[in-house]
């Protein structure tokens, strides 16, 4: 068909796109910023809650879902807003709020983690290269290249970010977390 070379030649545009993202992401990622969300993951003594916007809260409830088989005190924030307030109850100064948050950014998960800071619950945004408002009450920032020939951002960096921590946090459980 004389369309599919033109299909061919967008999806290698696509796919290159990605693989660029991917790359630029890990390139200008901060050593000491992963180190420290790495060291957050790894102490047992904290819970970890996680939750994410719109497009991103498929991310962390797969980062929940690997977490929770390396160590116990992992969940995600499910439902409204509301829900979510009560869960923050349960947590204190030791423990984690993980939160994914991209451009067309939720003015209600900017409010939840504001709410966190000042609870001194350690935020740890994981954004786009613009940096979702959040970054301003986050503890650790850790941003992602989205952008993509396409209506829709990418979570494909975001995505290996998540799997890169989740890496490094098994690493540094070691026998902890294969015993478990």
């Amino acid at each position: 068909s004389p369309n599919s070379g033109d299909q061919g030649s967008r999806s290698l545009q696509f796919g290159n796109a990605i693989c660029d993202n991917v790359q630029e992401t890990f390139a200008h990622l901060s050593a000491s910023e992963i180190d420290a969300v790495v060291k957050l993951l790894s102490d047992p003594k904290r819970k970890i809650a996680l939750v994410g916007g719109r497009f991103t809260d498929p991310l962390a409830h797969y980062a929940a879902a690997h977490l929770t088989i390396l160590r116990s005190g992992v969940f995600t924030l499910i439902g409204q807003i509301d829900s979510w307030r009560d869960k923050l109850l349960e947590l204190n100064k030791n423990d984690v709020l993980i939160v994914f948050d991209i451009r067309r950014y939720a003015s209600d998960l900017e409010r939840f983690c504001e709410q966190a800071a000042r609870r001194k619950i350690s935020v740890v945004l994981i954004t786009d290269q613009w940096l979702s408002p959040i970054s301003k009450v986050a503890s650790h920032v850790l941003p992602a290249r989205i952008n993509v020939p396409s209506r829709w951002d990418s979570n494909v960096a975001l995505m290996a970010i998540v799997e890169m921590l989740l890496e490094a946090t098994t690493t540094r459980l070691g026998a902890s977390a294969s015993q478990r």
